[in-house]
């Protein structure tokens, strides 16, 4: 009798997904980004644009632990769409470390929807002033196989240190910044664009500053890695006592080479003809523009994509003309 039950509920499910993806459509798969991030309600709504305007197609929007892993679902076919940051994709087309292989069927959709901040978080009572106080400290840097951990390898080794130099510790940002306010840790690191809704909510009820980089640092970093802008947080973003200096990478939207150019097309023109349902998406994508998104290119855009930006002028600002 169970097994009879087990199978009507498998036939059920399968009926229910057959009826739901009616034949002809296509399946595509987003990968956005970890739960408490920008990417991850960012990718939701690049998901629910594409399918109410692009017809035939369905897309199921997946949580995952941020830049590197997307790249690697991406290069390996298991997705279809992934958002990560631009020195990162560069990473995986070249098959730079953290990569083993190279990805070269990445293609770009959106050259930069957004900026990714450093935002390195302590207790408001802490001792800790700068990004390199933090040696010999418990810091969380994010989850495993986020994008922003490369690119803080790479700040780290600019300022002398390296993550020998602290304990880091791995953990999903909501999780990072509830260690810290439990003690467990010196330092929380945030690596999105802000207004960071983690940060926020962890303000209710905890006081809090930010960590900024010397100057020096900031610069040294930009003429080192052209990816990296020296960037200021407001102290009225989170209603704290002081700017923090800090530096940012672009993020890019990347498609696979091999989907077709029509489809490509058709998505980038549903999703910048409703920039309003993105721009809602997340307070970080509230001055997103077309004139913005085609800047910072690092890898070659998909040619659905390029049709899209020569057909709004756009293209030489894509190419990095």
């Amino acid at each position: 009798m169970k097994t009879v039950v087990s199978a009507l509920v498998m036939i059920g499910i399968a009926l229910s997904l057959f009826v739901g993806c009616s034949e002809g459509t296509t399946l595509l798969n987003i990968a956005s980004g970890p739960l408490g991030g920008s990417w991850h309600p960012i990718g939701g709504a690049m998901g629910q644009i594409i399918n109410k305007h692009v017809e035939g197609v369905r897309v199921n929007v997946e949580s995952t632990g941020g830049g590197v892993e997307n790249v690697r679902l991406l290069g390996s076919k298991q997705v279809d769409i992934a958002l990560t940051i631009a020195a990162t994709a560069l990473d995986g087309y070249r098959g730079a470390p953290p990569y083993q292989q190279v990805y070269s069927n990445l293609r770009t959709l959106v050259p930069s929807f957004e900026l990714g901040y450093l935002q390195m978080v302590v207790l408001e009572e802490s001792s800790l002033e700068w990004v390199d106080d933090i040696r010999g400290r418990r810091v969380t840097v994010g989850p495993v196989g986020h994008g922003s951990i490369p690119r803080q390898r790479e700040i780290y080794r600019k300022i002398g240190m390296s993550f020998e130099d602290f304990t880091p510790v791995y953990l999903p940002y909501l999780e990072s910044l509830q260690a810290l306010g439990d003690g467990r840790v010196d330092v929380s690191i945030v690596y999105n664009a802000p207004p960071a809704a983690t940060i926020i909510q962890f303000g209710v009820t905890n006081g809090f500053r930010l960590l900024s980089l010397h100057e020096q640092h900031r610069k040294a970093l930009a003429q080192k890695h052209s990816y990296f802008l020296p960037v200021t947080i407001p102290k009225s973003v989170y209603g704290l006592g002081q700017d923090t200096l800090t530096v940012a990478t672009a993020n890019v939207v990347l498609v696979r080479e091999s989907l077709p150019d029509e489809l490509v097309y058709q998505i980038t023109r549903a999703l910048f003809e409703h920039l309003n349902d993105l721009r809602a998406a997340h307070p970080s994508m509230q001055s997103f523009e077309p004139q913005k998104a085609v800047l910072g290119q690092v890898l070659p855009l998909h040619p659905g994509a390029q049709r899209y930006f020569q057909e709004m002028g756009l293209v030489g600002r894509a190419k990095g003309e």
